[in-house]
């Protein structure tokens, strides 16, 4: 949220300064297709993530636009042998494995609908940069593979001294949960606009979860931060 506010500082001090305002002619909407990978802090997860988003905003006057946008982000670290002992036990004895009591892996999608404001900072013919703030509900389906029980066996020479662990056994048990719930969304939006009025840009945006409430232990919440490609056309 402190952030935010020096965004609104910052851009409340350029409201007057019309050399970075475009001429009131340009489009006044356009739609944009946004491309990226999350990364979800509190989950501990950046494998196999995907941000996909489905953009549009309207001009308000100079200074001030308005938008709605739909998105799904998704990541996975889980294990595809989670319930094969056999692999389990060969993977928990290799050495980049990390087999320890509370190990765990996850995974998430989470689909999101929901409306920004936008203040604009650069408006120019080639160039466009804001600083919005979006809010919204999503709504998410995770999951969490984790080891709650280790055994290990270790090997010592008849004069004992240590030769080897390995892992011979292990219990895990896996969590899911489904949570909807309200969320905020800061965003730093830039494009460079084409002739024929495309435009391509990039976005650095953080999902917030407005309510603290756990999604299980492991898991905690659907938070994310995302870094997008953006491509779309004014009208």
């Amino acid at each position: 949220m402190k952030l935010f506010a020096i965004w609104l500082l910052v851009c409340a001090s350029l409201a007057n300064g019309d050399l970075l305002y475009a001429q009131m002619d340009v489009p006044t909407s356009n739609l944009a297709l946004g491309i990226g990978i999350p990364t979800h802090p509190d989950m501990d997860i950046n494998q196999n993530g995907l941000f996909l988003s489905l953009n549009y905003r309207r001009k308000l006057s100079k200074v001030f636009h308005w938008g709605a946008f739909l998105l799904r982000s998704s990541a996975n670290s889980e294990l595809d042998y989670f319930e094969d002992k056999t692999r389990m036990l060969r993977y928990l004895n290799s050495a980049d494995a990390s087999g320890g009591i509370g190990t765990s892996w996850s995974k998430i999608e989470t689909w999101g609908l929901g409306a920004q404001f936008h203040i604009i900072a650069i408006n120019r013919t080639r160039n466009f940069l804001s600083f919005s703030a979006g809010i919204g509900y999503y709504t998410s389906l995770s999951s969490n593979q984790r080891l709650v029980e280790v055994t290990e066996e270790s090997l010592f020479t008849a004069e004992g001294e240590f030769i080897s662990a390995s892992i011979t056994d292990f219990e895990g048990e896996t969590r899911s949960e489904r949570k909807t719930e309200p969320f905020i969304m800061p965003a730093i939006t830039y494009q460079y606009h084409f002739k024929g009025d495309f435009f391509i840009g990039a976005e650095v945006n953080l999902l917030l979860d407005m309510d603290s409430q756990e999604l299980t232990q492991h898991p905690v919440l659907a938070n994310f931060y995302s870094y997008n490609l953006y491509f779309g056309k004014r009208f």
